[in-house]
């Protein structure tokens, strides 16, 4: 059955294309994209990066506009691309008449042990059904996105024959990715959240180690990694903090602090000697806001045809000059 996987997605997936895999996951129909590089050889292990798209994005959005293109540094690296969507309904909120999330287990609540997550001024978001209970704050899915993510990669884990895999996420989808993290730590071989500070008195930290890169937009006022409080009046855990904690639990030794300019101007802490030698990154990029690295703008908030189920605006291509081969080299270096 593994070979007949392999055959049928490799000979349905062409150069620069990606194929949207739908399956019933907890009764509900659910899909993913994936990409496959030209010149993969699939006779060998190969590595898989897994991307997720953030709050309202869809899976190819995420890859075409948000990211300015990951497809085309899985081709140049050759990695395996998978994409998940997220679950998403129709709202009738203005604002937000598309809507899409991922639980990360906290934004799906109302509190944690620092209070509730949003000020009593909030702007207050659209509830999916099956969290209209959950208390006023409360802005994410509540269905299980853990188990949903841990079946797609034992789906593609089944077709492919993969060697190490690396999950990032952006915003929304950056939160999911630590939240994977900290619960299958053991599935990853680093882990990536772009501007995805969890929120305050809930940012996670896995019983195991696994290598963890967290990064925020100095400017950013949409999840803020500095200054706690959004401009929408939610409340997120400082970046700072997070890597402290990180570094604390796995026994890191050494924290290198260092000042750089890499088309932007850089802030990054790294702690390294911890236990079973992974290494935690806290990168702070001073010029920017809520933005995925090397882009200049938001956007994800399309789909392409490889989602023609979604009724959502077509996305248009944008080039990322230097942010996914960023992270990228930081990756190959763990």
């Amino acid at each position: 059955m593994k070979k007949f996987l392999l055959l049928f997605l490799s000979l349905n997936l062409t150069s620069n294309s990606m194929e949207e895999i739908f399956f019933d996951f907890e009764r509900v129909n659910r899909s993913y994209l994936i990409y496959i590089p030209e010149k993969i050889n699939l006779n060998v292990s190969n590595n898989l990066i897994i991307g997720l798209h953030g709050y309202t994005g869809t899976a190819s959005g995420f890859e075409k506009e948000t990211t300015g293109g990951l497809n085309s540094i899985a081709e140049k690296y050759g990695f395996i691309a998978v994409y998940p969507q997220g679950l998403y309904f129709n709202s009738n909120q203005n604002d937000f008449p598309f809507v899409s999330s991922w639980n990360d287990l906290v934004g799906s609540k109302n509190s944690t042990k620092s209070g509730e997550i949003c000020a009593v001024d909030a702007d207050i978001y659209p509830k999916y059904e099956n969290c209209k209970n959950n208390g006023r704050c409360s802005w994410t899915s509540c269905n299980d996105d853990v188990g949903f993510i841990k079946t797609i990669l034992k789906r593609v884990n089944n077709a492919f024959n993969l060697n190490d895999v690396y999950l990032i996420g952006m915003s929304n989808g950056g939160m999911m990715a630590q939240a994977m993290a900290c619960k299958h730590p053991e599935l990853f071989k680093a882990v990536i959240n772009i501007v995805g500070m969890q929120h305050k008195g809930g940012s996670c930290i896995p019983k195991l180690p696994v290598n963890f890169i967290i990064y925020g937009g100095n400017n950013d006022r949409v999840v803020p990694p500095v200054t706690i409080k959004s401009d929408d009046g939610y409340f997120y855990e400082p970046i700072d903090k997070t890597f402290s904690n990180w570094a604390a639990r796995f026994n890191c030794s050494n924290i290198k602090e260092e000042e750089y300019i890499y088309f932007d101007k850089f802030f990054q802490k790294t702690a390294s000697k911890c236990d079973e030698n992974i290494k935690i990154y806290s990168i702070l990029n001073m010029n920017r806001g809520h933005l995925w690295p090397g882009m200049t703008s938001s956007g994800g908030y399309c789909r392409t045809e490889s989602q023609t189920d979604i009724y959502y605006p077509g996305c248009v291509d944008r080039e990322n000059p230097w942010g996914n081969d960023f992270l990228f080299k930081i990756l190959m270096d763990l």
